[in-house]
């Protein structure tokens, strides 16, 4: 993943994945297919993936899906995005 997701933010329970234009729905599949825990589903867009996760599990989802992408924002660092 972490050639395709650019950014990862986090609101609540939903993890909001951008990746260049074009390619949201090649992460979304991926991620469908996955059956990662915590993930219920995926909707994407052109350049954004929007994942929820099961009612407060949100971070955890988020700090999963940053490791895989090997991703970790400036928000990351402040823990105020995830």
């Amino acid at each position: 993943m972490g050639e395709w997701v650019v950014d990862l933010l986090r609101s609540g329970d939903i993890v909001v994945l951008r990746t260049p234009p074009g390619c949201a729905h090649v992460v979304a599949s991926a991620l469908d297919r996955s059956r990662l825990p915590r993930a219920l589903g995926t909707v994407a867009g052109d350049d954004t993936v929007l994942v929820i996760a099961e009612e407060g599990s949100g971070a955890e989802l988020g700090e999963t899906l940053g490791d895989l992408a090997g991703y970790r924002s400036d928000h990351d660092k402040k823990g105020s995005a995830k």
